[in-house]
């Protein structure tokens, strides 16, 4: 009897393993699988990517993901800004929302990475409504013609 009570709890941490092992193959295939475009330099001379894959739309916002990798020259300054806990920060992931009819934009979350893509710290806004106009000759412009356009394409 006792051994059967053994073997059942193998069976229980066994399945709990696999499915641990499964969703945490699931979230990081869903970054890893990510499809990305260089799209320009912000004015600091940043890399700036979108992935063409995830680009959603819904009622005229167009919810898509940058990528911003930091230029070495800027490094230093920016982990100063922010602290001892970016000393190996490398890149910036945001997930904008972009209203096309308005051309305007908010940021809807943010996550920072160090130079091995672990994760350092992130904003999630669940609520926000902090619509800003996007002025015309910024790597955000370039951003909004990309998917508004392809958008008013279909």
């Amino acid at each position: 009897m006792k051994n059967a009570s053994v073997s059942s709890d193998f069976a229980v941490r066994t399945c709990l393993f696999i499915g641990i092992l499964a969703l945490l193959l699931m979230l990081t295939s869903s970054v890893y699988c990510a499809d990305w475009e260089h799209y320009g330099l912000d004015q600091d001379a940043n890399f700036l990517y979108y992935d063409k894959n995830a680009m959603q739309e819904s009622g005229g916002v167009v919810h898509v993901w940058q990528r911003k990798v930091f230029h070495s020259d800027n490094l230093f300054r920016i982990r100063q800004t922010l602290g001892e806990k970016y000393h190996k920060l490398m890149e910036k992931l945001t997930l904008y929302e972009i209203h096309c009819p308005t051309k305007s934009v908010q940021e809807r979350t943010f996550a920072y990475y160090d130079n091995n893509d672990r994760y350092i710290d992130g904003r999630y806004y669940e609520f926000v409504r902090d619509w800003k106009k996007i002025m015309p000759n910024t790597d955000m412009a370039r951003l909004y013609w990309i998917c508004c356009s392809s958008e008013e394409k279909k």
